[in-house]
């Protein structure tokens, strides 16, 4: 079973992934992809960690913290649940490096083979998702291969998945 969970920013989408994720077999693992310390100098990604590991304590998750190659971690996660939170950071870590920005292709392909690793080794796989296309901006550069990545990778898992749910204010809404 793969479910899809896409929103907004601070759209309740974690939050209904997590109950998603608790409903399939155990373990329940949590793949948290953000990377401690990405805030842009506001730090807003630090509170964002700690309120998420605030909200799923005592929960039943265990959490691997993985930012990069998650395909690496399939044999850690056999036949358990796996919630992976979330692609948005995910796709970005994985496009832009240390030693600069990877190409769209590349990182596409790779993660598709990543997330495919973890959907065929754990019993089920909820992905949550960012909508980073609705403000109806062009950004050019860097930030259009990051969204074109995005929309490409979304698409992908809203085609593998069994469930599709698109989060808007709290408020689920089943698209498939």
């Amino acid at each position: 079973m793969v479910e899809l969970i896409i929103g907004g920013a601070a759209s309740g989408k974690s939050e209904y992934a997590e109950k998603e994720a608790l409903r399939y077999e155990k373990p329940c693992y949590y793949l948290a992809t953000m990377r401690y310390g990405t805030d842009d100098g506001d730090g807003r990604g630090a509170e964002r960690i700690a309120r998420h590991r605030s909200r799923r304590e005592g929960l039943g998750f265990t959490t691997i913290e993985q930012s990069v190659d998650i395909g690496e971690i399939s044999e850690e996660i056999r036949g358990g649940c796996v919630l992976l939170e979330c692609l948005t950071n995910l796709a970005a870590n994985e496009l832009f490096t240390e030693d600069g920005v990877r190409y769209e292709d590349e990182v596409y392909m790779k993660l598709v083979s990543d997330i495919s690793a973890l959907a065929d080794a754990a019993g089920s796989l909820v992905i949550v998702s960012g909508d980073v296309h609705r403000d109806g901006i062009v950004y050019g550069g860097e930030t259009e291969s990051y969204r074109g990545l995005l929309a490409r990778l979304n698409a992908w898992c809203a085609q593998r998945s069994d469930l599709v749910y698109e989060v808007i204010y709290g408020c689920p809404k089943r698209i498939r």
